[in-house]
């Protein structure tokens, strides 16, 4: 990767991290989401008895996973748009 798509990375990583946490703080539908989510985890967790320690592993791994494809996704697509816009010399 050239340098400069180097520091763009680096540059969109923050900013896009930044632009979530602000998302989760004032977003009424997602926190909605948030809370649903949250209850029926522990119902299903509650179910499960001693077994459940298996249930937060894999959830724990999941959210892994989505969370590096999601910054690949949005870092991508950072990327992709700069590039247009120096390939058009609007940048």
């Amino acid at each position: 990767m050239t340098s400069f798509l180097d520091n763009l990375k680096l540059a969109f990583a923050e900013s896009q991290n930044d632009l979530a946490m602000e998302n989760r703080k004032t977003d009424l539908h997602y926190q909605k989401l948030e809370m649903q989510c949250d209850q029926t985890f522990n119902e299903i967790r509650n179910k499960l008895g001693k077994r459940r320690k298996l249930m937060l592993k894999l959830e724990r791994l999941q959210n892994e996973i989505g969370s590096i494809d999601e910054d690949f996704i949005y870092l991508q697509g950072f990327i992709d748009c700069v590039t247009l816009l120096k390939t058009i010399h609007l940048l």
